[in-house]
């Protein structure tokens, strides 16, 4: 009898490897072959999933943002909704110093979304998906009284991605500027500037 394969997992399992294969050796080095290799298996096999590296690369992108969101909500539901929330997402979406490998995949991502518009898509896909989850907590905290409504909830909420993009560039090249108790305290100071946050 045939061995049944769950294609769904199998691509999951691809996308895995080649952020490893990006954390380790950069993406010039996440080509089809290498990723085979780091598999164990044909570049046939890599064939019947993905139409080229680009695909690949944009289906791993996809996959580790996904990733990413789930462990933001699993931190963010351990706060109160509203501006607890709200500081919990951002100082979560700033990698701790001393991550270079997790930066080294988001570096990639930025570069090759610059020359590659599948890339290009994914990248506006997860900033909007970011910006929905700021919009979604800053609303909340108005709701709740903590702050007052924004002239612009959009602005806000575009200032304060711009704030942790800024931030997560100062961890990712100079991160002894920037421990645990420093990046705590410039994601309050963002909120007190834009929100009026104490």
């Amino acid at each position: 009898m045939p061995k049944i394969v769950d294609h769904a997992r199998r691509r999951e399992e691809i996308a895995a490897l080649t952020v490893r294969v990006i954390r380790t050796e950069g993406s010039a080095s996440a080509t089809i072959r290498r990723i085979a290799l780091e598999g164990g298996f044909s570049v046939g096999v890599l064939g019947h999933y993905f139409r080229d590296k680009d695909d690949l690369v944009g289906f791993a992108f996809q996959w580790m943002a996904t990733q990413t969101f789930k462990d933001l909500d699993a931190v963010v539901a351990r706060s109160e909704p509203g501006l607890a929330r709200l500081r919990a997402a951002m100082e979560f979406m700033v990698p701790a110093a001393g991550a270079p490998s997790f930066m080294a995949v988001w570096v990639s991502l930025w570069d090759g979304a610059l020359k590659n518009p599948a890339l290009a898509r994914v990248h506006r896909d997860y900033y909007a998906r970011w910006r929905r989850h700021l919009r979604r907590y800053v609303a909340a905290a108005v709701r709740r009284g903590e702050i007052a409504p924004p002239p612009s909830l959009g602005n806000a909420v575009d200032l304060l991605s711009a704030a942790i993009d800024g931030l997560w560039i100062g961890v990712t090249f100079d991160p002894g500027r920037y421990p645990l108790r420093r990046r705590r305290e410039l994601v309050a100071q963002a909120l007190e500037a834009v929100l009026g946050a104490r």
